[in-house]
């Protein structure tokens, strides 16, 4: 953002900004005027078909229309989910419980914990949570969340500061054995009186069946 200041010239921070010395005006000469025209007739003209695009109901996100590749169409995503799934990681120290949920710092995770505001950080790893929810399968995102879950049962120093706190941290009973992910269907409360969020198990997403340990994760990425 700051480089971009540069592109005002002083007449235009002089409406704000008392200036020590008079901006004079600024004319542009012969073959300047044409470079700009010029420059603004090509844009024009190789916007046409990103607009057609963009009109169409079959668009083309990451899209180039002409050869050198001056104009193009983005688009993060092509889609946007009427749902809200998220994955919801818990550990226990028995398969029979209880199980505690590690909280991120700005995902939904508590039902009672407000909404943050993170502009203009950019959480990753929260950010990757929710990529791997919209992926729908484990082995999508089997890259990074497998050792992702390793490192929380042996309880790594640099992935629990990604994370709100360590759930066992105050229990004083070493690290935890036994890890899952389920997926939880988030959305607003309506009730004003009641939690921010509410939730409806959707099923699980590691592993299908049982639970994973860290010999487990560790058979996987080998």
């Amino acid at each position: 953002m700051l480089p971009a200041i540069f592109c005002f010239d002083d007449r235009f921070f002089s409406l704000f900004l008392p200036l020590k010395q008079p901006v004079l005006p600024y004319i542009p000469g012969f073959v300047r005027k044409v470079v700009n025209y010029a420059s603004t007739g090509v844009i024009l003209y190789l916007t046409i078909p990103v607009i057609r695009n963009l009109c169409s109901r079959k668009q083309l996100m990451n899209a180039s229309f002409d050869r050198l590749r001056l104009i193009n169409s983005y688009g993060a995503f092509g889609t946007v989910d009427e749902e809200r799934i998220e994955l919801i990681v818990a550990s226990a120290k028995d398969v029979a419980g209880p199980w505690k949920e590690y909280e991120f710092k700005v995902k939904p995770g508590d039902i009672n914990r407000k909404p943050k505001w993170i502009s203009p950080y950019h959480y990753r790893l929260d950010w990757q949570m929710w990529i791997a929810a919209t992926m729908g399968s484990v082995e999508k995102s089997r890259n990074w969340i497998y050792n992702f879950l390793l490192k929380l049962l042996e309880n790594d120093d640099n992935v629990m500061n990604l994370i709100v706190k360590d759930p066992w941290c105050d229990q004083g009973i070493g690290k935890p054995k036994y890890i899952r992910v389920e997926k939880y269907k988030y959305k607003f409360n309506e009730d004003s009186n009641g939690s921010y969020w509410v939730r409806e198990y959707v099923g699980r997403y590691f592993p299908l069946r049982g639970v994973a340990t860290a010999e487990t994760l560790r058979d996987i990425t080998r």
